[in-house]
């Protein structure tokens, strides 16, 4: 589910072992060997840097190098004196998720576990071909007004192939066949591309954690999608829904799993979508450069 890169973070403290001072030893000479030397100090600065850097002590040279963490384990590494995510609208949103916990537990869970008992996983796994494909168009048009010709050009090639070789979408050889990998693209992910803001967090009724961006994203996504031009309603709205359910079917495990667990059930959700933001952001700069 909902839901990867790396980034450093975490200082290692620079000590070393000295041995015990003779007898002999003066006290000025005791407190010029615990003085930190100028070198020392550079070499924190390297390591606040990110560099590697190599230390001396009563054991030799040790090579340190800064802990690397991955984005899913980041909290760990945050101190505690780290600024709080702001949430201005906690209180509509801890209702709304109240809410759809309930619709989860008492309507989607049974029904896609019932779909699940139903409609064997080679179907299940045609049926997401099928709206994925579907979908296509909508990643071509988002794809071309971010400015990624390559991908809408491969979003292009898809949907030919899968709507036609691919029996309308019920199967993958643009996948299978020809290596042509998937470029989803969103609304939310157009505007991103040219600097809009995600805005506060935000959660969705029965759609789940989002933000404002992502919740422009899906409203407008609702009145442009391709399952509009091949149905009117409420079929068109019934086809959505089917979709839901089949999405929502490979997760609801993974979903109540997660929430039996997790100590405060919002903030659990809430901060593994922050990090999938930032993780997203993050490889997206990656490949930019």
């Amino acid at each position: 589910m909902y839901y990867r890169v790396v980034f450093s973070a975490a200082l290692l403290v620079l000590t070393g072992c000295s041995s015990v001072p003779p007898p002999a030893q003066t006290e000025e000479a005791a407190a010029q060997s615990r003085e930190v030397s100028p070198s020392q100090s550079t070499k924190k600065e390297q390591l606040s840097a990110g560099k590697s850097v190599t230390i001396t002590t009563s054991q030799g040279e040790i090579n340190v190098a800064p802990a690397v963490v991955s984005v899913a384990n980041a909290p760990a590494a945050i101190p505690a004196t780290a600024p709080q995510y702001y949430d201005p609208w906690e209180g509509f949103n801890r209702s709304v998720f109240a809410f759809n916990n309930a619709a989860y537990e008492y309507v989607l869970i049974p029904v896609s576990d019932g779909y699940k008992a139903v409609v064997p996983q080679p179907v299940r796994s045609s049926v997401g071909n099928f709206f994925a494909n579907l979908r296509e168009p909508l990643n071509l048009l988002n794809n071309l007004f971010s400015g990624e010709v390559s991908d809408a050009g491969s979003n292009l090639g898809r949907f030919l192939i899968n709507s036609t070789v691919g029996l309308l979408g019920l199967f993958d050889p643009a996948t299978n066949w020809f290596e042509i990998e998937p470029k989803r693209r969103s609304v939310g992910d157009t505007l991103a591309s040219y600097g809009v803001g995600s805005g506060p967090y935000l959660v969705l009724p029965l759609l789940g954690q989002s933000d404002v961006r992502g919740g422009f994203s899906v409203l407008t996504e609702g009145f442009i999608h391709p399952v509009n031009h091949i149905a009117d309603a409420p079929q068109n709205y019934q086809l959505r829904a089917f979709d839901g359910v089949d999405d929502f079917s490979e997760q609801s495990q993974t979903y109540q799993n997660l929430y039996e667990k997790a100590d405060d059930p919002y903030l659990y959700f809430r901060n593994q979508y922050l990090q999938g933001q930032a993780r997203d952001l993050m490889y997206e700069d990656n490949t930019d450069q």
